[in-house]
C-alpha cells in the first residue's frame, strides 16, 4: 500500500465517520500515523472502538471500512468507552498531594469544583481579558447542570476538602453543552472574589514548582509531546495521538452521550493522564510551555485523553494566558502556532458556522 497524506487521511476520515459511529462498537474516529513507531509510512484513519469487541462485529467494522477504499491504511484502537473526567464525591480518606490541597493564591493545575451539585475537576489555567483573571476549567466541573443558574466555585473541589471556607468565586462564563447535536468543546472560565486570590502560574510539581505559560497555540500536529498537571494523575506527559477527532463522549444523567469534532486524543506516555478529578486540566507544549489543549474526557484506564483544542476555546471568550509582569501586576500572554497551509496533521480550524454555534453565555451573578 503507497503511503497516505494527512489530506488523503481527513478526507478519508470525513466520508467513514459518520457512518462508523453510528455502529455502537466505535467510540470515536481521528486522523493520526499509520504506525506511530513508525512516523515516516505516512498517516491514516484511526478508529476508537470498546476494548472487548467481539471477532465478528470487528470483522463487520474492517469490511465496512475495506468498501469504503483501500487507498488510506485505517488502525483499530480498543480503547474503550470515553466518559467525563470529573470526581463527584463527597470528600474521602485519600492519599493527600499538592494538587487536591487548598492552595491561595491558586494557580492552574489544581482541584477545583462546584458544591451543587457535587463535583471536582481541575483549574486548567489562569487566563486574562480587560485585566480581569479568570479560572479556566470545564462546564462540567463549574457549571450547575449546564445552565445559567448560579453557581459557586471553591477550591479545592469538595471531594478534597469542606466546601465551607473555601469558596473563591463564582461560574461567569460557558458554552452549553447541546445534546443530539455536534458539540466542539466543553468549556468554561469561573470569575474569582479578587485577581489576588489567583496565581499565573502553573503548578508541575508535588514539591510546589511553579511555573509560567507563555501562551497559547491556535493549533499543533500528529505527534506532539505534551505535558500537564491534573487534581488526580498529577504532573503527566503525553503524545498526540490523533486530531480532527469525532467522538462520543459519555456524561450520564440528562445529557446522556454526546458527539464532539474537532477533537484530540492524547496518550499517556507512562500510564494514566485523565482519571476522574481530571476534567479541567491543560496540556502544555512540553517543548515551551504553550498551553494547548483543554482534557476533559478520558478512557476508563485513563490512558487516553479527549481534548478540545485550546486555540478554538481561548478564542469563543476573547481569552488571553495571564502571565505575571513587574509591580505584581498581570498581562496576557502570547499567541502562536498557526497551522502550516496544507498541512493536516495539524488541528484544522472551525468554520465561520461552527463557530457561531460554540458561542459563551453569562451564569447569574446571585441566586
Amino acid at each position: 500500500m503507497r503511503m497516505a497524506t494527512f489530506h488523503e487521511a481527513l478526507k478519508h476520515k470525513n466520508r467513514i465517520s459518520p457512518v462508523l459511529l453510528k455502529r455502537s462498537e466505535v467510540m470515536a474516529v481521528g486522523v493520526g500515523y499509520a504506525d506511530p513507531s513508525k512516523p515516516s509510512l505516512g498517516a491514516g484513519v484511526i478508529v476508537y472502538t470498546h476494548q472487548k469487541t467481539v471477532p465478528s462485529s470487528l470483522s463487520s467494522l474492517k469490511g465496512m471500512v475495506a468498501k469504503a477504499g483501500k487507498a488510506v491504511p485505517v488502525r483499530f484502537v480498543p480503547s474503550g468507552k470515553f466518559k467525563t473526567s470529573v470526581s463527584s464525591s463527597k470528600p474521602k480518606a485519600i492519599r493527600p498531594t499538592l494538587f487536591r490541597n487548598r492552595i491561595r493564591p491558586v494557580p492552574g493545575g489544581v482541584s477545583i469544583g462546584k458544591p451543587d451539585p457535587f463535583s471536582t475537576g481541575t483549574a486548567g489555567v489562569i487566563v486574562i481579558k480587560n485585566n480581569q483573571l479568570y479560572i479556566l476549567s470545564n462546564n462540567h466541573v463549574l457549571i450547575k447542570n449546564n445552565s445559567t443558574a448560579f453557581s459557586a466555585t471553591v477550591q479545592p473541589g469538595p471531594a478534597d476538602a469542606a466546601i465551607a471556607g473555601n469558596t473563591i468565586g463564582r461560574a461567569f462564563q460557558f458554552v452549553r453543552l447541546r445534546p443530539g447535536e455536534v458539540n466542539f468543546q466543553d468549556s468554561a472560565i469561573a470569575l474569582p472574589f479578587s485577581n489576588s486570590l489567583l496565581n499565573p502560574r502553573y503548578l508541575v510539581s508535588a514539591s510546589g514548582q511553579l511555573v509560567t505559560v507563555p501562551g497559547h497555540l491556535l493549533s499543533y500536529p500528529v505527534g506532539l509531546q505534551v505535558f500537564k498537571s491534573g487534581r488526580t494523575t498529577g504532573f503527566v506527559r503525553g503524545t498526540v495521538e490523533a486530531n480532527n477527532v469525532d467522538v462520543r463522549v459519555s456524561y450520564g444523567g440528562t445529557l446522556g452521550t454526546l458527539l464532539f469534532r474537532n477533537q484530540s486524543v492524547i496518550r499517556g506516555n507512562t500510564g494514566a493522564v485523565s482519571l476522574p478529578g481530571d476534567s479541567g486540566s491543560v496540556w502544555l507544549r512540553a517543548s515551551d510551555r504553550f498551553a494547548a489543549a483543554l482534557n476533559f474526557a478520558g478512557t476508563a484506564d485513563g490512558l487516553r485523553s479527549i481534548s478540545n483544542p485550546i486555540g478554538t476555546v481561548m478564542s469563543t471568550y476573547g481569552l488571553r494566558i495571564a502571565i505575571p509582569a513587574a509591580g505584581g501586576t498581570f498581562k496576557a500572554g502570547a499567541i502562536k502556532g498557526i497551522a502550516p497551509r496544507g498541512n493536516y496533521s495539524y488541528v484544522q480550524q472551525l468554520t465561520d458556522e461552527q463557530r457561531k454555534r460554540t458561542r459563551a453565555v453569562l451564569v447569574k451573578s446571585s441566586k
